[in-house]
């Protein structure tokens, strides 16, 4: 009896963090952090900058999933399918980063060149779960990105100070243009067909 009651006092605790106000914030600037770090861990070590960008993938899967049970709890509205989107998108990256450290246990590649695959593998998974999750997922895929692409082009002094300025741009963007739109396809409704009621089609009411 005990165990259910702590059990249903962990889900009520859970609900009240998701339906926190500024949760969108709170998981936008953590996957920042948790970005910033893995670049700060390349420059300390390689081979462990290529474990963290490994461990750091399931991470990222539920970071997804929190994102959306918050939105589902705020708005009553809730993605079909959204688990079997994001086990596609997370699944798949996280079998590609498992290859790619293979390549590199065999000596086929470098921890340099595995961490920057890696890194471009998570980036493009991001950026694919921008369609279902919306913007900010679209903004820190582009971080990801442009953080690749400053590590394959840039010196590594150099490097750090534009990881710093792409990483405040972004936080920037992120945090400033929460409810606005640069693109038709930023905008979640507009990803999915709408229903009658006007609720996009791959959308429904929780109640």
């Amino acid at each position: 009896m005990s165990s259910y009651t702590d059990l249903d006092a962990e889900r009520r605790n859970l609900d009240n963090i998701l339906r926190h106000p500024n949760i969108d914030d709170h998981i936008f600037i953590t996957l920042i952090v948790a970005s910033f770090v893995g670049e700060l861990v390349m420059r300390v070590s390689l081979l462990f900058g290529l474990i963290y960008w490994l461990a750091i993938t399931p991470f990222f899967f539920i970071a997804s999933i929190v994102s959306e049970k918050a939105k589902t709890i705020q708005t009553g509205r809730e993605t079909a399918h959204l688990i079997k989107y994001e086990l596609f998108y997370w699944g798949s990256a996280f079998i590609a980063v498992i290859l790619v450290f293979l390549l590199w246990d065999t000596e086929r590649i470098g921890p340099l060149e595995a961490s920057i695959i890696v890194h471009i593998i998570l980036a493009h998974t991001m950026f694919l779960s921008g369609i279902v999750l919306g913007l900010r997922f679209y903004l820190v895929g582009i971080l990801l990105f442009a953080t690749a692409t400053l590590s394959i082009t840039t010196q590594l002094t150099l490097n750090f100070s534009l990881d710093l300025v792409v990483i405040a741009l972004i936080t920037w963007l992120g945090l400033k243009v929460k409810n606005q739109f640069i693109l038709p396809i930023f905008k979640r409704e507009s990803d999915f067909t709408k229903s009658k009621d006007g609720y996009p089609g791959k959308e429904r009411r929780t109640s």
